[in-house]
């Protein structure tokens, strides 16, 4: 089972890592299909390339939250995963609000889904890493145990 809540040193590390890989390339995708829907007749410059690992380092920054000395709770991860997906909601209509873009309520609406779905999607990415690592270890392990 997923080590949940506990990450020391360089797996917390790694961990973060992989995840602003994996918020930023979802970032992009999510920012071109909902810019086609909602706003094809923008042009952008090179600028905004930069958007996207902008907003994935601050949303591990904001994974913080999920940080833990000692092993947690399930109700206590739970806890803390909807706090991150409500920091990083406030983080994203924050930076559109500093900037003065303005959205529809339907825009509104749907990028919240959207930003929920990049959050899980990420989350399902890290879950099915950690689980292949499980088993590769297991499997390790039983021929370890199988030698002696």
């Amino acid at each position: 089972m997923e080590m949940i809540g506990r990450c020391q040193g360089r797996q917390f590390f790694t961990r973060a890592m992989m995840a602003f890989f994996v918020v930023t390339s979802s970032i992009c995708m999510m920012e071109g299909i909902l810019g086609m829907l909602f706003m094809p007749e923008v042009g952008l410059s090179y600028k905004a390339f930069f958007v996207p690992p902008f907003f994935g380092f601050c949303s591990v920054l904001c994974g913080l939250v999920n940080y833990a000395k000692k092993e947690l709770t399930v109700k206590q991860v739970l806890c803390r995963r909807i706090l991150h997906l409500i920091l990083v909601e406030a983080l994203v209509f924050g930076s559109n609000y500093a900037v003065g873009a303005e959205f529809s309520r339907i825009e509104s609406v749907v990028l919240a889904i959207s930003i929920a779905g990049v959050f899980i999607l990420v989350y399902g990415v890290l879950y099915l890493n950690d689980s292949w690592h499980a088993k590769q270890f297991n499997r390790e392990l039983r021929r370890f145990q199988g030698c002696l």
